[in-house]
């Protein structure tokens, strides 16, 4: 899907791309989410500006998330997407080319949608190309902060539930655990890719005249990888203890079953004796002797018992 975006009366406005002579010279960003051949060929006739696949946002290597070539300067980006218990980074990839900004994205992403709603009531969002763009990056920025703080929420009752619930809620525990550290190491890997293209676009000839937002962008980026070592840290040791309590419970069920093993051994080896029914064994006779052997065992178990209570192993 094609969007069109250019300025009138002081506000980013929506423009309807309808027909090709939609795309006029006055738009300033155009949004291409799960962009089309049709959607590459209008903006090639119109602008001339031939655009990357969206397969080709995913590359890894640092020279493919920042260069330059004739078709302007190209950044992808990673944005994190977080919803319905699975947390992914997706590609996004900015061009700026001729007073223009173009962006091509596989899926919807809040932050566009935030950005436009902030942009409406703030001029200086949007007052030329490179402000939409850094206006976008800060935006996710700003999602990226209430993520965390409503990731650190959510390990205040795990935090209470390791130390104070039974060991039968571990294994939510665990899950929960997982979960967040899952979004976190996704989170930390977009921090760390996108700060590195930061630092690159702000040495650009483009990015002359907003290297104080820029270098805001960084001060934000770096707190938010300082939180998010933090927070990796804490799930990590929350996680230990989670195992640790499991163990712990786990070690209480193996000592009450070697306990009854070492109680019940005498009784079972003077039950084993006398079961063994020898032609000449005297005890046979004796008219006490079941109650006798009864007693015995009895006797010979309770020995341990007193014997582990004074250890203080029972």
């Amino acid at each position: 899907m094609l969007t069109a975006y250019s300025i009138a009366d002081g506000a980013l406005k929506k423009v309807e791309v309808k027909q090709p002579a939609d795309l006029t010279a006055e738009v300033i960003w155009l949004d291409l989410e799960f962009p089309t051949e049709q959607d590459r060929q209008r903006i090639k006739q119109a602008y001339r500006q031939d655009l990357q696949f969206i397969e080709q946002l995913g590359e890894i290597e640092a020279s493919e998330r920042f260069y330059r070539d004739q078709h302007g300067l190209h950044l992808h980006l990673y944005f994190l997407l977080a919803g319905d218990g699975i947390a992914r980074n997706v590609n996004v990839g900015f061009t700026l080319s001729d007073g223009r900004l173009y962006t091509q994205r596989s899926d919807e992403l809040p932050e566009f949608r935030a950005f436009n709603a902030q942009a409406g009531r703030n001029p200086e969002l949007h007052h030329d190309a490179l402000a939409i763009m850094l206006g976008i990056i800060a935006t996710r920025d700003g999602m990226m902060a209430d993520l965390y703080e409503r990731l650190e929420t959510e390990l205040e009752p795990v935090s209470r539930a390791i130390f104070l619930s039974h060991a039968r809620a571990m294994p939510s525990v665990l899950e929960s655990l997982a979960h967040i550290e899952e979004i976190n190491s996704k989170a930390r890997l977009g921090l760390l890719e996108n700060r590195r293209v930061y630092s690159s676009l702000l040495h650009s000839a483009e990015a002359a005249a907003q290297t104080g937002a820029i270098n805001e962008i960084l001060l934000d980026v770096d707190s938010l990888m300082t939180f998010s070592g933090f927070l990796a840290e804490r799930a990590k040791f929350l996680m230990d203890a989670a195992l640790g309590m499991i163990n712990i419970a786990q070690n209480k069920r193996l000592n009450i079953f070697t306990v009854l093993s070492v109680i019940l051994m005498p009784p079972t080896l003077i039950a084993s004796i006398y079961g063994m029914n020898f032609r000449h064994m005297p005890e046979l006779e004796w008219y006490y002797g079941y109650p006798l052997a009864l007693a015995l065992m009895l006797i010979v178990a309770l020995g341990p018992i007193l014997y582990l209570k004074r250890k203080d192993w029972l």
